[in-house]
């Protein structure tokens, strides 16, 4: 049976999320994340008695090709895992397995919450060495951090904010900080990136999926501001936590995953309509390793080169447990539901 025969069995409910979900473009990655682990815990509580692998996995998959998000991979698959072990030891035909599965929800949303504040804390202490910065887009682990400098007063700063076409996410950063309290806030267009980095001394950004090679998927521009700034030799941070390491990237590494980038809508950019006339409307791009000279994840700050070191901290952190226990289980089950 193919996944889209696997659908018809997932309420309607659920995949009106999962549509709500896809079309949300204005969340940050932290809130898609919990709006998936919701979705996806009220249809275990509906189907609680007749849940199986196929079916968790069809689900997930679904919510999984909303965004291409590491954060909702690190939400959804630790949760697949202790799904299958509650299947496993046949809790789920007693009839008292909704505790346990909004225990295992609770649990996972927890433990995304304690790694961003342990990122967001980090990056404070790194940021407070700087006069100026750069940032755009709206990651809130930047804004949250810049938020905790402006709380213990640290006001002084000269924050250089990019737009961000086609949402203009940068309007949005510019005005939570403004009103935080800095008191040099400058906005500017995607295109002042060169004028912004004569004058900015750091260029700080999140991302919305580290690959276990060092590679960094984030918003469209990460690749031009990281350039100019590694170009005058100045220092180019990104902030994200534990929960943006691809799992899919490394569980599914043989069967030669890699992370596709999907088309959003063209009129974002343009109506006009024309036979000759294409519109390309991509968010994300990948950054090379090589042009990060920081990352922050967690209580962890990793200097360049950044490829060498992120390997081996994987293969020796707690991450590594899910990992193995994720290619036992992923890899093994099918979109079905029978």
């Amino acid at each position: 049976m193919c996944q889209a025969a696997g659908i018809k069995v997932l309420s309607k409910t659920f995949l009106k999320d999962v549509e709500t979900i896809h079309n949300d473009t204005h969340s940050g990655a932290a809130k898609i994340a919990e709006n998936c682990l919701i979705a996806l815990k009220q249809e275990c509580l509906i189907s609680s008695r007749t849940l199986s692998r196929s079916f968790l996995k069809t689900a997930i998959q679904l919510l999984l090709d909303t965004h291409p998000m590491a954060t909702i991979e690190n939400a959804l698959l630790p949760v697949f895992v202790r799904l299958v072990q509650l299947l496993d030891s046949h809790r789920l035909e007693n009839g008292d397995s909704k505790p346990a599965i909004e225990m295992i929800f609770a649990t996972r949303r927890e433990q995304l919450r304690i790694g961003e504040k342990q990122t967001q804390k980090t990056l404070v202490k790194v940021l407070r060495q700087f006069p100026s910065i750069l940032t755009f887009s709206h990651s809130s682990t930047v804004i949250k951090a810049l938020l905790q400098l402006a709380r213990e007063g640290d006001t002084d700063k000269d924050i250089f904010i990019l737009e961000s076409r086609p949402l203009k996410e940068g309007e949005r950063t510019a005005y939570t900080l403004a009103n935080a309290g800095f008191k040099n806030v400058i906005i500017g267009i995607d295109l002042a990136i060169h004028e912004f980095a004569q004058r900015a001394e750091a260029a700080v950004f999140g991302a919305d999926m580290i690959r276990d090679n060092g590679q960094i998927l984030n918003k469209i521009g990460s690749v031009t501001i990281a350039k100019m700034f590694c170009d005058q030799g100045k220092e180019v941070i990104v902030a994200a936590s534990m929960a943006k390491i691809c799992l899919r990237g490394i569980i599914e590494k043989d069967h030669g995953w890699h992370p596709v980038i999907p088309q959003r809508n063209p009129k974002e950019v343009s109506h006009i309509i024309h036979p000759n006339l294409s519109t390309w409307n991509k968010y994300f791009e990948v950054v090379s390793p090589k042009l990060i000279t920081l990352l922050i994840m967690d209580q962890e700050e990793f200097r360049t080169p950044i490829e060498q070191h992120l390997p081996k901290f994987i293969e020796t952190s707690a991450l590594a447990d899910q990992i193995d226990k994720l290619r036992k289980i992923w890899n093994n089950v099918d979109f079905t539901m029978v």
